[in-house]
């Protein structure tokens, strides 16, 4: 099978559909309004249904995609999947991070910024420089 490509707009509940439909190993089904065929998610499509939703396009109507078990597993294998099942794995991840690791980072980060402060301070209250006192004749 050929797939083209094709941007649209999927909802949260559209992609969870999706998920599942992977989890299970089963055909799917997702409803796409005409504002939805246009977007920023990337779904490879066989050319029918790249031709159906082309003509629904130029009409001005949505479209139902009806993805086979197949096409579905194709649609993992895109490189945009990839990136979106990362960020869903940091999604989980940030909460763990922002709990343990991202404190530390920010004692450190602070008692860096208090050290050039304080130099700073010692620098200016000290001088910079070697000060010789003139000897008088």
């Amino acid at each position: 099978m050929s797939y083209t490509n094709v941007h649209v707009n999927i909802s949260e509940n559209q992609q969870q559909k999706l998920k599942h439909a992977v989890d299970t190993k089963s055909p799917v089904s997702i409803r796409l309004g005409y504002e939805d065929l246009c977007g920023s998610d990337v779904l490879a499509l066989v050319n029918s249904l790249v031709n159906r939703m082309t003509k629904a396009y130029r009409h001005g109507k949505g479209i139902t995609i009806k993805m086979s078990n197949r096409q579905v597993v194709h649609n993992m294998k895109i490189e945009c999947w990839i990136f979106g099942f990362l960020a869903g794995l940091a999604a989980k991840a940030l909460p763990l991070l922002a709990k343990t690791v991202l404190p530390t980072l920010a004692t450190g980060a602070l008692s860096g910024v208090r050290s050039a402060l304080e130099q700073k301070l010692t620098n200016n209250a000290m001088g910079n420089g070697l000060y010789l006192k003139k000897a008088q004749t």
